[in-house]
């Protein structure tokens, strides 16, 4: 079988087109003017029924046969609906046009064939085939209808071929979170484990040796269970299963405590503060923690020792806090920066001189918007990275006190 042509059946002007595609390909065949006659107008009494009848129609002209006889025929199918039910008191006309005829429903689908034997004196063989297929292909649209016909039907495929591709994307996206979240759940119980028997170990009697040895240990063990618990994030946060226990807080007071915990964090580096007027903020404090955490781990990591790192908090006419933190480390160049915030993203000449898997800002983006704000960075590669994220802030009305004259 070898499709020359198909047109879509939906109105009036399809079925011209219908009638000028079959007549002009039983013309290229090399068929008489009388078959060719019979077999357009065939094609077109049906096609006037579907039309008539339901308004989701195709039809397609076909070569059918491997050798001598060959047939073409003309298939029209359609969508079935209450109207059809009188579909084939209009096809008498066109019974008597074909040779081979014949129709049927199956699942709401209808199917009309209509068929006719190709003499072998119009010479037919699989060559001209091809050339009637390819001139089909290659000729442009007769008239201004077939034209905005054609751009629809290749914006139609286009849409279709997207939207398929998108849901490949977000199936694989869900399979990929599903696997994330239980692998995480398989190896955190073994992983505690773990670390449980590594710290009774050091509390019991060893020599130096074990005990240095027990500790890098459990160093590493808990860089593990860091790791672990950003996938579990990732899952979570993609599914929206994220919990939030979110509280009105004062913000330089909540920044006061953490501060004390960081510079075990960046023991190499000067942690400078700067913080503004404090502000009430509603925030997850373990949350926002994490995402300071993040940041100024990145900052020390990607920046020589004993360089400063530089906290900083500012109100602004938004109604927002933005916190920043600055470092004075790599940086990174414009194409790396549209990228930074993406899952799993790392920065290839980054990679092979530091660890990592490229979740921590990814988890931090999520953070920030699920709390109403925004993350952003600005970099001189070269100069350092200056993170910094917004927290709308929680306005308190003042009270007014009742004046008695």
């Amino acid at each position: 079988m070898t499709q020359l042509v198909q047109v879509a059946v939906e109105n009036e002007m399809d079925l011209a087109l219908a009638y000028k595609k079959s007549i002009k390909a039983a013309e290229l065949l090399g068929l008489s003017i009388s078959t060719q006659t019979s077999f357009a107008t065939a094609v077109s009494e049906v096609c006037r029924e579907v039309i008539d009848k339901t308004h989701e129609g195709s039809v397609s002209i076909e070569i059918h046969g491997k050798k001598e006889p060959f047939q073409i025929v003309a298939i029209i199918t359609y969508k079935e609906t209450p109207k059809v039910g009188s579909l084939e008191a209009g096809l008498k006309y066109a019974r008597k046009l074909v040779p081979q005829f014949s129709s049927s429903v199956l699942n709401g689908k209808g199917t009309i064939i209509l068929q006719m034997g190709i003499p072998r004196a119009s010479l037919v063989n699989s060559e001209k085939i091809l050339a009637v297929k390819n001139y089909f292909e290659n000729a442009g649209p007769n008239t201004p209808y077939e034209e905005v016909r054609q751009r629809n039907l290749q914006l139609f495929l286009t849409n279709e071929k997207s939207e398929l591709a998108l849901w490949q994307s977000e199936y694989l996206n869900e399979q990929k979170n599903e696997f994330l979240s239980v692998a995480s759940h398989e190896l955190r119980t073994p992983l505690t484990i773990l670390k449980a028997f590594t710290q009774l170990a050091l509390r019991s009697e060893c020599s130096p040796v074990t005990v240095a040895y027990l500790k890098k240990v459990d160093a590493q063990a808990t860089k593990m269970q860091m790791l672990i618990q950003q996938l579990m994030d990732i899952s979570k946060l993609e599914n929206r299963e994220a919990d939030y226990n979110k509280e009105q807080t004062d913000f330089n007071s909540f920044l006061n405590e953490i501060i004390e915990l960081i510079p075990q964090l960046v023991s190499s580096h000067e942690l400078m503060i700067d913080l503004d007027e404090s502000v009430i903020v509603s925030i997850d404090k373990l949350r926002i923690e994490q995402v300071i955490h993040n940041i100024i781990g990145n900052a020390a990591k990607y920046s020589p020792n004993n360089r400063q790192i530089r906290l900083s908090s500012k109100s602004n006419s938004n109604k927002e806090v933005i916190v920043s933190i600055q470092d004075y480390g790599i940086g990174m160049s414009p194409t790396e920066l549209h990228k930074i915030f993406d899952k799993f993203y790392r920065v290839e000449q980054v990679s092979r001189k530091y660890n990592g898997l490229g979740m921590g800002l990814y988890i931090s983006s999520k953070i920030i918007a699920d709390h109403g704000g925004k993350i952003w960075v600005e970099s001189v590669e070269g100069s350092g990275c200056t993170f910094s994220f917004s927290i709308p802030l929680i306005i308190i009305p003042v009270k007014k006190e009742r004046i008695t004259v």
